[in-house]
């Protein structure tokens, strides 16, 4: 599994943010505001060079204006299509939470 900033799902997400808030005739400040944050924080969000936890990704929807399930629905299609030969998610596939202990594991 693809981790971290460089997923086409974390780039879909980026272009969504960036797109929204241009929509909404906001600025970059403006969203900064918006959020209680550095400007160029919102920059590197959305050139995709920071990633969102889901508390924050929640404070972005809620100072858009929007419902963050519209987002979470198309990221979910972008993941569904990636499973060519799998029915089984990819954070699913062998993910542990203690490497060392195998009943941690997550089998397919």
């Amino acid at each position: 599994m693809k981790k971290g900033i460089y997923t086409k799902q974390n780039q879909a997400l980026c272009d969504w943010l960036r797109s929204l808030r241009e929509k909404k005739g906001l600025s970059v400040r403006d969203m900064a505001a918006r959020l209680d944050c550095h400007h160029s924080k919102v920059v590197r969000v959305e050139r995709g060079e920071q990633m969102l936890d889901v508390v924050q990704f929640i404070a972005w929807a809620v100072a858009l204006q929007t419902n963050p399930h519209d987002v979470i629905d198309k990221l979910w299609a972008l993941e569904m299509a990636d499973q060519t030969s799998s029915s089984v998610p990819s954070w699913e596939k062998s993910v542990a939470v203690n490497p060392r202990e195998e009943s941690c594991r997550l089998r397919k």
